[in-house]
């Protein structure tokens, strides 16, 4: 049976949703876990994409200060850390259930964890009150960790190089040309066979980069002998 993501023994007051542990204090974590974790940034859009929630509940965390960018990002580049996935998650999943104070608790107590400790975190958020924010954001930290490691690797944006815009290292192809053929119907496959020497990750990351990071120009034809 899958476990809920907030859990509640019955109390007098009554009402499902909340796991409640009467008598047990909040959980120490270890201090290798307690680790403000230094992996790649993402944007509010690959957040959203990543978490596989609406743009807008992102943006309403930011409105609310409940997600921040780390310190050392310029004001004007709304970058954030891993944890805000799991975040972003746990939010679409309980919704209403979370006040602003649970999720600015949750979001503190998040970006103190490492990568790994995500995938398992269990928050307090009121006393014996915990939320299992692990089991609900495992695969999408595992994704956004995926995803932020082949972006680093293979997608630049170089001046002189197509005009400035993002290509796979290397090369001159670029990210809108492969999104272009992605969303027209071709595959990985289709594009692995014709660029031999990129690897799928490449092409996976800037379908995900493409659709994030949105330019305006024209659109990308399908490769000629393909039907429509």
């Amino acid at each position: 049976m899958k476990q809920s993501p907030i859990r509640c023994q019955p109390t007098q007051a009554g009402g499902p949703g909340l796991e409640l542990r009467p008598w047990e204090r909040h959980k120490s974590i270890p201090g290798e876990e307690r680790i403000m974790s230094d992996g790649a940034l993402l944007t509010p859009n690959e957040v959203a994409a990543l978490a596989g929630t609406s743009k807008t509940i992102v943006e309403k965390a930011l409105e609310q200060k409940v997600l921040t960018s780390p310190r050392g990002v310029r004001a004007n580049r709304r970058l954030l850390p891993l944890h805000a996935v799991a975040l972003a998650v746990a939010v679409k999943s309980l919704g209403r259930r979370l006040t602003v104070n649970d999720k600015k608790r949750v979001a503190r107590e998040l970006a103190r964890l490492s990568p790994a400790a995500l995938k398992t975190a269990e928050i307090e958020v009121a006393p014996s009150v915990f939320v299992h924010v692990g089991s609900m954001a495992r695969e999408a930290v595992e994704r956004a960790e995926r995803y932020a490691k082949a972006r680093n690797a293979f997608i630049e944006t170089v001046d002189g190089v197509q005009g400035g815009r993002p290509v796979i290292k290397g090369t001159r192809l670029t990210v809108s040309a492969i999104c272009g053929r992605l969303s027209s119907g071709d595959s990985v496959e289709d594009l692995a066979e014709d660029y031999p020497d990129i690897p799928r990750e490449a092409f996976e990351a800037a379908f995900l980069y493409g659709k994030t990071h949105p330019q305006v120009g024209r659109p990308v034809a399908r490769r000629a002998g393909r039907a429509a």
